[in-house]
């Protein structure tokens, strides 16, 4: 940092902090956030053909998101594009845990950020040109004097091609006591708690995606912080998000709600009790969707592994059904035989009968007088 002048990082703070609520409860009276109140997992394949609207808002670039067996791809294809897509609920502490890789390209950011109404906010930022380190900051009250940023390297073991070579981990884990950011399971830095307007601790929704700090229409100090300008000639660049885990730290949550003009601070928000929408959305799914995304979750291994136990049962089935029917068809066999046997036996019976009868076997040789047959 000591190498950029304090009005290119006022630059990029200002653009890479949120500005904008819809209603800010420092100043107003606010609607309140919907809750998570539970874990959400989802991971991108194929399948999908776009971010479930009932769980994400795109805000941006909604032509520019695909779907591989790699993960959710958000693409930059010229000057101007970018990809936003947010959470259509708020955690209030918890955890985000999102496995990514970041897109390559010079002044090509790859973002998450937790943010609040209040405009408190929490940053997780991949510039696609530096393969070195990866950027984490916070601001209070979006106040972009503050100069929190701090850059974890990316050159061990495993960060290949920095965080542009594969997919990597990357966590945040927020509570009223500290913030602290994880890169591959290993704790890179912790930020304890501040007072209001220093330190993010309001009801937060989760923003991700893509976009071009070195575009030349961009302030001077921002293309700089992002690594240098971009050149659109190498596009498409891509992000691609494999899967995503949010754990809201409150539980049988429906909504937060601010006081009367808050001042800011997490003891001045309550969280509401009752099941959240999204929480009733995530349990409503049917047997066949819940049976497709944990499917859609596994490792081509596991997924091997489970149809050849299919496969390995149908046949065990299949050789079951032939025994039956082969032990099924000597029996009628063995039962035909007796009845024809007794069949036979009858008729012979009937055959010696008739014999008999021709013969008079049975006929009346004589009466007594006065006897009547």
């Amino acid at each position: 940092m000591s190498r950029w002048t304090i009005p290119a990082v006022l630059f990029a703070a200002y653009a890479t902090a949120q500005t904008f609520t819809h209603c800010n409860p420092l100043n107003e009276t606010c609607p309140a956030n919907p809750a998570l109140g539970t874990t959400f997992e989802m991971t991108f394949n194929e399948s999908m053909s776009e971010f479930d609207p009932n769980f994400f808002n795109v805000t941006a670039g909604a032509d520019l998101i695909s779907f591989s067996e790699e993960g959710a791809q958000l693409s930059i294809a010229k000057q101007g594009d970018s990809v936003t897509v947010g959470t259509a609920f708020y955690i209030m502490f918890g955890t985000v845990e999102m496995l990514f890789k970041a897109a390559s390209g010079q002044g090509i950011i790859s973002t998450y950020n937790l943010l609040s109404d209040d405009l408190d906010e929490i940053d997780l930022e991949i510039m696609g040109g530096n393969t070195s380190t990866v950027s984490n900051n916070y601001f209070g009250w979006g106040n972009t004097s503050q100069i929190n940023s701090e850059y974890p390297s990316t050159t061990g073991p495993g960060w290949q091609g920095g965080a542009m070579g594969a997919v990597h981990n990357y966590t945040t884990v927020w509570s009223e006591k500290s913030i602290q950011w994880f890169m591959d399971g290993e704790l890179v830095r912790t930020q304890e708690y501040q007072e209001p307007g220093l330190y993010p601790q309001s009801p937060s929704f989760l923003k991700f995606g893509i976009w071009a700090g070195g575009d030349p229409d961009l302030p001077k100090g921002t293309r700089k912080w992002a690594g240098g300008d971009t050149d659109f000639d190498e596009a498409p660049f891509v992000m691609t998000v494999q899967s995503l885990r949010i754990v809201d730290a409150h539980t049988n949550v429906s909504y937060y709600a601010y006081e009367d003009k808050t001042d800011g601070s997490w003891q001045s928000i309550k969280a509401i009790p009752g099941e959240s929408n999204a929480y009733r959305l995530m349990h409503e799914k049917s047997f066949y969707e819940k049976t497709e995304q944990k499917w859609n979750g596994l490792s081509t291994g596991a997924k091997i592994g489970i149809a050849c136990g299919v496969l390995g049962v149908f046949l065990l089935a299949f050789i079951v059904f032939i025994f039956y029917c082969v032990k099924q068809r000597r029996s009628g066999k063995a039962e035909k035989a007796a009845a024809d046997k007794e069949w036979d036996s009858h008729q012979q019976e009937l055959d010696e009968y008739r014999t008999r009868m021709k013969r008079g076997d049975f006929a009346v040789s004589h009466m007594g007088h006065g006897e009547k047959f």
